[in-house]
């Protein structure tokens, strides 16, 4: 379970990177992947919030898993 939420953790924090320093890159990605549901216009609107909230959110996911 560790291992699970560490990957996840990770993961999130390099997403959250994207969207703060290569939103262009992540973007490409998206429209790759984004079939069923487009999310991409609000989240890049509002990049550098959801930036950070994601790399906040898991930093405490790592935190809480190995250090609590």
């Amino acid at each position: 379970m560790k291992d699970l939420a560490l990957i996840m953790g990770t993961a999130s924090i390099l997403i959250g990177l994207f969207l703060l320093l290569a939103p262009d890159s992540l973007e490409k990605i998206g429209k790759k992947t984004n079939r069923f549901y487009n999310l991409d216009s609000v989240v890049f609107k509002n990049r550098l919030i959801f930036g950070l909230l994601l790399m906040l959110a898991s930093f405490f996911l790592i935190y809480v898993t190995y250090f609590a």
